[in-house]
């Protein structure tokens, strides 16, 4: 599959920089490198490994065939010429470097003679690489694969750090809903996804786009073959990563809960899913305004329309499809939903009905406190477990931007504001992401990191680990995204404008501040010399992400903030040369040039996104469109 051969180039290339790099420092050989997400529990244990020219890999006879493919694949791409793999109890040749893949309590890897650990959680793995053994034990079949990710990053051309890593997720579900209004991703956009999710240790993806007929507007419809057959490619390469593939009917504008011909319809749906391989499905019941029945059927049966008797409607349906539907299925997860209240903690008539009938099988999803909340506190999940009587699973709406306080923007902001520990009151985080998928991958990325280890995670590390992967280990090429990033910091509420949970631009926004510091003390060229260094890195950001990066399809999805970002770079030089003008005592030279500066301004705020709002595009605004505004009433 060529997008997951790319993937993996990706992903070897940025790993093989930052490792050379460690290499070089020699207080710095013997250390674990950079892993993403962090483990829980990682050492040294000596000096680097020198690779081999031939390694075999025994693994399990049930070990699962891509996951070996994957550690083969591994060691060839780190500069091994043969590589091998052999089932565990056949005779094997003596390469020089064995590993050992499988089970934690196989007779695998308990005959490398390493120390194990007596247990992992569940999806957890140990890794152990030093000159004698090199052993990845996976609790299960999950925990076996995450390990491989961990080697695949550890692996550097022609060497391995010896390691101890023992390492489990915090949170049981992780992953990201396609959940946007807005056009659906492609089926190569999607694939591409797979792979991505699949190196984060993510474990779950809901197929659920609103812009999607066959999902929500036109849901009693059958795929056709086209699409069916590009959600079974898809629900394979899923399954291939260990990643959950649910699939998301949302019938609640057209619904006639007392039908049985609609029960009937839903079902059907369901269950052509299931024979393509869906194995998890979601019902959710959300976004749905008019306050009125879809039939009279339903006023008779459950009386006028009141949020307490839709409540009872929808736990209805929702208790017959997981206790009449599922049962007759095989190896199905539970179902999920979304409810109608989703973005609270307020006891109600609905939630009380929700929380008092709705079978306790059924894994229901809330957004937070506010639709795109401000933060999620420890306190405010432990209420939530309360007031729906289970552990919600939640539905953050970050990065999405599918909502009218959010239209023009990207948000390349790190994913912050979640409170480690928020775990134990969750079934786990599920992301929403933007329409655009490849520019989505910087707040999935901290999703997943904040998921997998909640209480190691690090919002500013985690965008620059990001920035360094898609930069391919090029400081000048990360450098150039951190600022890009900066520029599209802001991140948005709902319906609130104006108020945003994470600021605009806030590194520009410190060099501005020390710049007005140094010229209201009369320091002109050092405030001058030190703001044109940041706006050079501004002006050359568009280029190198166009040309540099390690993903064609983040530059291709950001173009037209990149092309906002030139022209706004562009402006800020040309204010700088205006005040240097000034500084030095040429007015009318600044006029000039605060002339062209604002000609350049005009340019940027006419680019406009092609996104679901068709607006213009919003980047640095706040920060950098005020400096430049009120940068020519500076005086000497």
């Amino acid at each position: 599959m060529r997008i997951a051969v790319l993937a993996v180039v990706i992903v070897l290339i940025a790993s093989a920089v930052v490792w050379l790099f460690l290499r070089d420092d020699p207080d710095k050989v013997g250390a674990v490198p950079p892993i993403w997400p962090t483990p829980q529990h990682a050492e040294s244990s000596g000096a680097d490994i020198d690779l081999p020219d031939a390694v075999m890999i025994i693994a399990d006879p049930e070990a699962d065939d891509y996951t070996v493919q994957a550690a083969v694949d591994a060691f060839r791409e780190a500069g091994v010429g043969n590589v091998s793999s052999l089932d565990y109890g056949l005779d094997a040749p003596r390469e020089p470097m064995i590993v050992r893949l499988g089970k934690l309590d196989g007779a695998n890897v308990k005959s490398a003679g390493v120390s194990l650990p007596q247990s992992i959680p569940a999806e957890g793995y140990f890794l152990s690489a030093d000159k004698d053994a090199v052993v990845i034990a996976g609790a299960d079949d999950a925990g076996t694969f995450y390990g491989v990710q961990t080697l695949w990053q550890l692996l550097k051309p022609d060497a391995l750090p010896s390691v101890r890593i023992t390492d489990y997720p915090s949170m049981r579900q992780r992953g990201v809903v396609e959940g946007f209004y807005g056009p659906p991703w492609s089926a190569t956009e999607e694939m591409d996804q797979m792979e991505f999710y699949g190196r984060l240790k993510v474990n779950s993806f809901i197929y659920a786009p609103k812009d999607d007929p066959y999902h929500r507007d036109d849901w009693r419809r059958l795929f056709d073959k086209s699409r069916e057959g590009q959600l079974t490619t898809l629900v394979e390469a899923a399954r291939d990563r260990h990643i959950e593939f649910t699939y998301a009917l949302a019938p609640g504008l057209s619904i006639c809960y007392t039908s049985a011909d609609d029960y009937d319809a839903l079902t059907a749906k369901l269950r052509s899913m299931y024979d393509i391989g869906v194995r998890s499905f979601s019902i959710p019941l959300d976004d749905v305004w008019e306050d009125k029945w879809n039939c009279p059927e339903d006023e008779r049966r459950y009386g006028p329309w009141t949020e307490e008797h839709l409540a009872q409607a929808q736990v209805e349906l929702l208790n017959k499809v997981q206790g009449v539907f599922l049962p007759g299925l095989q190896d199905v997860r539970p179902l999920q939903t979304v409810p109608a209240e989703y973005f609270d903690v307020k006891d109600t008539p609905y939630k009380k009905a929700y929380r008092e009938y709705l079978d306790k099988r059924v894994v229901m999803m809330w957004t937070g406190v506010g639709v795109t909340p401000t933060s999620i506190e420890v306190a405010e999940a432990a209420d939530a477990e309360q007031v729906w009587g289970r552990k919600p699973l939640v539905w953050d709406n970050y990065p999405t931007t599918d909502f009218d306080t959010a239209a023009g923007r990207m948000l390349f902001g790190p994913y912050a504001e979640r409170k480690p520990g928020i775990g134990a009151h969750l079934t786990g985080i599920i992301a929403n992401p933007m329409e655009f998928a490849y520019a989505s991958k910087p707040g999935v990325f901290g999703v997943a990191g904040f998921a997998w280890n909640d209480g190691a995670y690090d919002p500013a590390k985690s965008t620059r680990q990001y920035a360094e992967w898609l930069g391919g280990g090029d400081e000048k090429v990360v450098t150039a995204l951190m600022a890009f990033f900066d520029l599209n910091h802001l991140a948005p509420v709902l319906d609130e404008p104006g108020q945003t949970w994470q600021p605009q631009a806030p590194e520009l926004a410190r060099r501005i501040a020390s710049f007005r510091e140094k010229w209201a003390a009369g320091e002109h060229g050092k405030a001058i010399d030190e703001l044109t260094k940041y706006a050079e890195t501004l002006a050359q950001a568009p280029g190198l992400i166009r040309t540099a990066t390690t993903d064609d399809g983040f530059a291709q999805d950001a173009t037209d903030w990149l092309d906002a970002a030139d022209l706004w770079a562009q402006a800020l030089l040309t204010t700088l040369k205006g005040l240097a003008s000034r500084a030095g005592g040429d007015d009318a030279g600044a006029e000039r040039w605060f002339a062209e500066a604002a000609d350049l301004t005009t340019r940027a705020e006419d680019v406009v996104a092609p996104t679901r709002f068709e607006s213009k595009v919003k980047i640095g605004d706040g920060v950098l469109d005020t400096f430049i505004r009120e940068a020519p009433a500076l005086r000497r």
